[in-house]
C-alpha cells in the first residue's frame, strides 16, 4: 500500500496565500438586515494590500482610496515636515487607514472543488498594529476561486456587523 502524494488542504490553502494580494471590494453589512453600511469609510474599494509568507506571518495596509473617497486622502503631506499640514490633515490618515502584521494559522480547511479552492478559517495575531486595539487575536473564514487567484474573508467585527472583502492575487514580481 502506497502513500497518497495528494496535498492536505492546509498545505493546498498555505500555497494559495502566500503571496501579495490587492482588494476588489470592501463592504460592512449588517448581519440582521443584510444591508450594506455605505457609509463605511472603506466601501466600496479600499487601496491596500495584504502579504502572507510561507513561514505564516500576514502583513495588512489599508487605506481610504484615492480615487472614491479623496475627501479622506489629503494631498500634499510632507512626512519630513509635519508642520506644513494642519494636524486635522494628518489625523484623517490615522482615522481612514489601518496597518497590522503578525503570525497566522489555517484551521477547519476543506479541499478544493474544481476551480474552487479550499475554504476555512484562519486565526492570527496582530503583533503590531497602527491602531492599538486592532493588537491581538483575530479570525475571519476564507473561500479560495478561480485558481487560487481570488479570495474572500468575512470577518465578524462586532455590533451585528460583519466584513466582507474580495482580494485579487497581485503578479510576482521578477528576481534579478
Amino acid at each position: 500500500m502506497g502513500k497518497s502524494c495528494k496535498k492536505s488542504p492546509v498545505k493546498t490553502a498555505m500555497k494559495c496565500f502566500v503571496g501579495a494580494w490587492g482588494f476588489i471590494n470592501s463592504t460592512l453589512v449588517n448581519t440582521t438586515s443584510g444591508d450594506i453600511i455605505t457609509q463605511d469609510w472603506a466601501y466600496p474599494v479600499p487601496s491596500g494590500m495584504s502579504l502572507f509568507t510561507p513561514n505564516g506571518y500576514t502583513a495588512l495596509l489599508v487605506t481610504a482610496n484615492d480615487t472614491t473617497r479623496p475627501d479622506l486622502r489629503p494631498q500634499g503631506l510632507d512626512q519630513s515636515n509635519p508642520s506644513s499640514s494642519p494636524d486635522s490633515e494628518w489625523a484623517k490618515i490615522g482615522k481612514y487607514s489601518v496597518a497590522g502584521a503578525g503570525p497566522f494559522h489555517l484551521s477547519n480547511v476543506t479541499d478544493e472543488k474544481g476551480p474552487e479552492g479550499p475554504e476555512g478559517v484562519q486565526t492570527g495575531t496582530f503583533l503590531t498594529s497602527t491602531i492599538p486595539a486592532r493588537l491581538g487575536p483575530y479570525e475571519f473564514t476564507f473561500k479560495f476561486y478561480n485558481d487560487c487567484s481570488a479570495w474572500n474573508l468575512h470577518q465578524d467585527v462586532g455590533a451585528g456587523l460583519q466584513r466582507v472583502a474580495w482580494y485579487y492575487r497581485l503578479p510576482d514580481q521578477d528576481e534579478e
